[in-house]
C-alpha cells in the first residue's frame, strides 16, 4: 500500500453547539481520486474546507505530504479549489480568469500565456479564449473553473458538488472528461457529492459520512458488496427496507427487531410459466409498477406488505402491471444488534447449487 499523502488524524470541528465533524480519521494516497459521499448535513463539506484552509479543525491533525498544516494558510497548501458555483469572475474573460492566480503570483507574462494555451488545449476550449463567463454553456464553464484551479499546478485538487449545477447528460459526460483528466495528471483529487452514482462511477475510493462520522471508506466495489454499518448498506445502491423479513419463504428468522436490506440484483421476477430454476421455492406478487431505464426495466412487486425493485431484461417477455409474477429472493443483508450480515435464501442451500 502508498504512503498517505493527505491524512485527518482525530480531527473535530465544532459550529457553535454544533458537532459537525467528530474524531475525522481520514487517509488518501498522492494521486487518487476520492469521493467524499453522504447526505445533505453529513459533514463532508466541512472535511473539504478544512483540507483547504478554509475551515479550522478545534482539535487533531491535518498532514499534507507528511507535514502538519494545521497552521499553514489555504493560500500555502498547494491547494487548487473548485467550487460548485463555478466562481469564475463575470467581467474577466476565459483567459483571464485561468491566469488569475499565476498574475496573484507574478508569474511573468510569457509563462502565463504558455500556461493558459497548454490548459485550454487541456480541458478542450481552445479558441474560447475571449469569452465571458455568460457566453459559456455550464460545461464550458466548469471546464474553465477546473483549469484556473490547476494553473499554478497545485498538488491537491479539491471539488465540492463540481456537476450540481449542470444538467443531467452534460453532467455524464463531465464525469467521464474529469476522471480522465485527473487519470493523466495523476493529481490528489477529493470532490464532495451526494450522489452515489456520480462517487461509484468517478471515484477510487469512496469516504462515507453522516451525522458528521466516518461510516466507511474503500473502493466502491467494496463499500456496494460489503457494507459494514447498517447506515452504509442502507445509503448505498437502490435498496428497500425489510422489517418483517421473517415473512418471506427460505430465510431464517433474525433476533428481535432486526431489519433486511434487499437489492434489486437480490431478486428475480419472472412471468409465471417462465422457466425459473426456484420455481418452488418463489413465492407470487403482484407488478406495481414497471419503470423503463433505457437497457432494462425496473420492476416494482407487493411482496408481504412491503415494495420490492427487480431489474429485467428490456428484451424478456413484457409484464403488465397488476399482473401476477414469480418472485425469488436469492439474498438480502440483515441487520442485527448493529450488525450486519449477509442472509442467503435457504432453498440455493438445499439445491447445492453456487450463484
Amino acid at each position: 500500500m502508498s504512503e498517505a499523502y493527505v491524512e485527518l488524524r482525530d480531527i473535530n470541528k465544532h459550529f457553535k453547539d454544533f458537532h459537525a465533524s467528530k474524531d475525522i480519521n481520514i487517509s488518501i494516497e498522492k494521486g487518487k481520486l476520492v469521493a467524499l459521499l453522504g447526505p445533505s448535513g453529513s459533514g463532508k463539506t466541512t472535511i473539504l474546507r478544512m483540507i483547504a484552509g478554509l475551515e479550522h479543525p478545534d482539535s487533531g491533525e491535518i498532514r499534507i505530504g507528511g507535514k502538519v498544516v494545521n497552521n499553514v494558510p489555504g493560500s500555502d497548501r498547494g491547494i487548487g479549489f473548485v467550487f460548485q458555483s463555478y466562481a469564475l469572475f463575470r467581467y474577466m474573460t476565459v483567459y483571464e480568469n485561468i491566469a488569475f492566480g499565476l498574475k496573484v503570483k507574478k508569474v511573468p507574462k510569457k509563462q502565463i500565456k504558455e500556461r493558459v494555451t497548454e490548459l485550454l488545449k487541456l480541458i478542450g476550449c481552445e479558441g474560447l479564449e475571449k469569452r465571458y463567463p455568460s457566453q459559456l454553456s455550464g460545461g464550458q464553464r466548469q471546464r474553465v473553473a477546473f483549469a484556473r484551479a490547476l494553473a499554478p499546478n497545485p498538488q491537491i485538487l479539491l471539488l465540492d458538488e463540481p456537476f450540481a449545477a449542470i444538467d443531467a447528460k452534460v453532467r455524464s459526460e463531465l464525469r467521464t472528461w474529469l476522471r480522465e483528466m485527473i487519470t493523466k495528471l495523476q493529481i490528489t483529487s477529493i470532490f464532495v457529492t451526494h450522489d452515489q452514482d456520480e462517487a461509484i462511477e468517478v471515484a477510487d475510493e469512496i469516504i462515507v459520512t453522516n451525522r458528521g462520522r466516518v461510516e466507511q471508506a474503500g473502493s466502491p466495489q467494496e463499500l456496494y458488496r460489503n457494507p459494514t454499518t447498517p447506515f452504509v448498506a442502507k445509503f448505498i445502491g437502490n435498496s428497500t427496507v425489510v422489517n418483517n423479513f421473517e415473512d418471506f419463504k427460505y430465510f431464517e428468522k433474525g433476533a428481535e427487531g432486526a431489519i433486511a436490506i434487499i437489492r434489486p440484483e437480490f431478486v428475480s421476477v419472472q412471468k409465471r410459466g417462465e422457466q425459473l430454476q426456484y420455481a418452488k421455492s418463489a413465492e407470487q406478487a403482484p407488478v406495481e409498477d414497471i419503470i423503463f431505464r433505457g437497457s432494462n426495466l425496473e420492476i416494482r412487486v407487493r411482496l408481504h406488505g412491503n415494495l420490492i425493485s427487480a431489474v429485467r431484461s428490456i428484451n424478456d417477455s413484457l409484464l403488465e402491471i397488476g399482473e401476477t409474477v414469480d418472485v425469488f429472493i436469492y439474498r438480502m443483508f440483515v441487520i442485527e444488534d448493529d450488525k450486519i450480515r449477509l442472509a442467503q435464501n435457504l432453498a440455493i442451500q438445499e439445491e447445492n447449487v453456487v450463484i
